[in-house]
């Protein structure tokens, strides 16, 4: 009698468990893009909508993304939001190194691209190839008085972002040959 009502409290289970699944499978799901393009799943309709069946594969699924118009102007505004800033050497400064070298760090805020550049400008002339870090390392720069400035390129070369000149003196030691 035991064994009776135990394989019956296996049946009974057994079938529960099926009719949970015929439910689970009988409900509708529908799937949609909200307006930030991404993809909602819901068991009620929506006007945007499709239906979707649990044997659905994942091409089925709409693919529209939206897209955001960006004018001219947009872009004037995006480029002017960036600013440069020359950290290292301050202004007026004087570098005694008889190596001539010159650690140059630069701020940008707010934090530049990946595809974003920053080019180092000595005297007017580029002298470091562009890069995406903000610590340089000048060498072999003479002695005297010298200009910096730096520029945040865009993915296109462009410069969206300079900072202001600024001026160091370099002091390297002179080795007087004796005639």
């Amino acid at each position: 009698m035991v064994k009776l009502v135990g394989a019956y409290s296996r049946v009974c289970i057994t079938c529960l468990t099926l009719l949970f699944a015929l439910d689970a499978i009988a409900a509708k799901v529908y799937v949609y893009r909200n307006e930030q393009g991404v993809l909602v799943f819901s068991d009620t309709p929506h006007p945007d909508a499709e239906e979707i069946s649990p044997k659905s594969k994942i091409e089925s699924i709409p693919s529209v993304t939206p897209t955001r118009q960006t004018n001219s102007a947009d872009k004037q505004q995006q480029a002017e939001t960036y600013q440069v800033r020359l950290v290292q050497p301050i202004d007026q400064a004087t570098i005694r190194d008889n190596t001539g070298s010159v650690y140059v760090a630069v701020q940008v805020s707010p934090t530049y691209q990946a595809e974003h550049q920053v080019r180092v400008l000595l005297n007017g002339e580029a002298v470091i190839q562009p890069q995406n870090r903000s610590v340089f390392m000048l060498k072999d720069v003479y002695r005297g008085e010298h200009q910096l400035k730096v520029e945040l390129l865009d993915a296109n070369g462009k410069v969206i972002a300079s900072s202001k000149p600024r001026t160091f003196y370099m002091h390297r030691a002179s080795v007087i040959k004796p005639n």
